[in-house]
């Protein structure tokens, strides 16, 4: 696998993460508006959240290496 195909699968994950984000924090808005209980979906959304940032610095990482090549 070449560095241009890891950049692009790790995209992927980014921006399947953020949908991933994105729903989670609805659901929990539509728990809160039927008073129903969130502390599972909270602590969901806090993993997926680190996950994002994982999935966000190793994207970051390879940016930069490509960038370091393509200056070489």
């Amino acid at each position: 696998m070449t560095l241009a195909d890891d950049i692009e699968m790790v995209r992927g994950h980014v921006s399947l993460g953020r949908r991933h984000v994105a729903l989670q924090r609805e659901r929990i808005v539509e728990l809160h508006r039927l008073e129903m209980p969130t502390a599972k979906a909270l602590e969901f959304l806090d993993l997926l959240e680190s996950m994002q940032e994982l999935h966000e610095l190793h994207l970051s990482r390879l940016l930069e290496k490509a960038a370091r090549h393509d200056a070489a």
